[in-house]
């Protein structure tokens, strides 16, 4: 993956997710504090510069509660037989999502460095 327009580095993740919008599950990966790639099961309507909700359950720590976070369409990326799309995160709304957020995203660079 290209990381020279990336904010943050991008770490290896699983999360899964559902496109509230639709009810379309699917599962995050790579994962940084700006953004993700987020990949469905089916298709989704969504175009670069849309903005989508996913809800977030990582059960890989159920200390971190399921949240929901927006992101921004950046690009559609050919994946199959996934829909996958690269994503930006949007400011939440919530103070206890951007924790939630941040606690997933600290899971997985914990999980990094141990290897």
């Amino acid at each position: 993956m290209e990381n020279e327009q990336r904010r943050h580095p991008r770490v290896s993740s699983y999360a899964k997710a559902l496109l509230v919008e639709g009810h379309v599950p699917g599962y995050i990966r790579d994962l940084s504090l700006s953004g993700c790639q987020v990949s469905f099961m089916l298709p989704v309507k969504a175009q670069a510069g849309d903005l989508i909700t996913v809800q977030v359950i990582a059960e890989h720590d159920p200390s971190i509660p399921p949240f929901r976070v927006r992101l921004r369409v950046k690009r559609l990326i050919q994946d199959p037989p996934w829909h996958s799309l690269g994503t930006e995160i949007e400011p939440p709304l919530d103070p206890a999502e951007q924790r939630a957020f941040e606690a997933l995203v600290t899971y997985y660079v914990g999980a990094r460095a141990a290897e």
